[in-house]
């Protein structure tokens, strides 16, 4: 614990009891003036090129940003892993990272490879890895904390650079085109799964990619029919768990969890060679809407069929039967 009081932010008095939202943005600011990794990569995000892709009723948005080269070109081998120190452990942080506690074992700092104005990392206070059981109610508890965010979770295999050390991730709101999406889906673009009184589960027909959307206003019904979803999923035995993303959100008394089923972790554009090679490795941020591109050339050449072949070759095209037990 000694390591994790090192890297905690000097509240103020006067902010020690005001809102998450508060506090958050005290710590980009105290954190944007005494962290010079944090300074630079922000200010290099506020000049990154984007454009838009329409297909239909959706969007996606390309976003060329080279100091995320280092998380999209991750060898993710279980050799490197193991012979590599940690960079989400609080021993190996830098000395000027710093942050809060959230949850009593979460550790929420600053990201300093930004694909958002506000990027946050949340990592367990201990190393152990990136598996999602018995954290959905965690996920769902942090997203009620945090309502001006969305919380996400990569899958060991699905675009977690840390497969080793448990952690989510949050952007502000507003940013990720699925948010609104979701919200503006009209009734036949939605296959039912589950219509209870306590719970709403649907799937997002045609949208390139999988996507299972859950909706409760309370956590324990999610919690219990994501575990019900979960038993469908092909297990893979190098992650431990379903390959899969999560993103989670509340707003106005209702939480929300967005379940991405994957098979693969990488598309085959990924490891071509020359021209044909594109350097995209979807994450959550990705199925969200968002396709990060660190290199210049991908991100002037994808077209909307490269991010449909993209999508079909890591989404999993899977026959859901009703969840119910």
């Amino acid at each position: 614990m000694d390591s994790i009081d090192q890297h905690l932010i000097d509240l103020p008095e006067e902010l020690a009891q005001a809102p998450w939202s508060d506090k958050i943005a005290y710590m980009y600011r105290q954190q944007r003036e005494t962290w010079n990794m944090a300074r630079n990569h922000y200010r290099q995000f506020e000049s990154i090129e984007r454009r838009e892709i329409e297909f239909g009723k959706f969007k996606l948005i390309l976003q060329h940003n080279p100091a995320r080269a280092r998380s999209t070109c991750a060898d993710l081998s279980k050799k490197v892993i193991e012979n590599r120190r940690c960079f989400l452990c609080a021993s190996n942080l830098p000395d000027d990272q710093k942050g809060f506690i959230i949850l009593n074992k979460y550790l929420m700092l600053v990201n300093p490879f930004p694909i958002f104005d506000r990027h946050l990392t949340i990592s367990d206070f201990n190393h152990i890895p990136q598996q999602i059981e018995n954290r959905i109610v965690d996920l769902l508890e942090m997203a009620r904390l945090l309502p001006d965010f969305m919380l996400f979770y990569n899958g060991p295999l699905c675009g977690a650079s840390a497969p080793d050390h448990f952690h989510f991730q949050a952007a502000q709101k507003g940013v990720m085109p699925i948010e609104k999406e979701v919200d503006h889906l009209a009734m036949e673009m939605k296959k039912i799964l589950i219509g209870k009184e306590d719970i709403s589960v649907y799937e997002i027909k045609d949208y390139l990619r999988t996507a299972i959307v859950m909706e409760s206003g309370w956590k324990e019904p999610v919690d219990y029919f994501f575990a019900q979803l979960m038993k469908q999923l092909p297990f893979n035995d190098e992650a431990g768990e379903p390959l899969m993303n999560l993103m989670a959100s509340y707003n106005k008394g209702k939480y929300r969890l967005i379940v991405f089923p994957r098979k693969a972790q990488r598309p085959s554009c990924y490891y071509r060679e020359g021209d044909d090679r594109i350097l995209v490795s979807p994450a959550s941020v990705e199925l969200g809407g968002i396709i990060v591109t660190p290199r210049e050339e991908d991100f002037q050449k994808i077209t909307i069929d490269d991010l449909k072949q993209i999508f079909g070759e890591v989404s999993l095209n899977h026959k859901f039967r009703d969840i119910t037990p």
